[in-house]
């Protein structure tokens, strides 16, 4: 699977944006 080892750090710096996201939501 190229295509996720690819997208692998820039996918990882999304969600970790998202998820401390919704943990100051929470």
């Amino acid at each position: 699977m190229p295509r996720s080892v690819k997208k692998g750090p820039f996918v990882d710096l999304h969600l970790v944006k998202k998820v401390e996201e919704a943990i100051a939501s929470n």
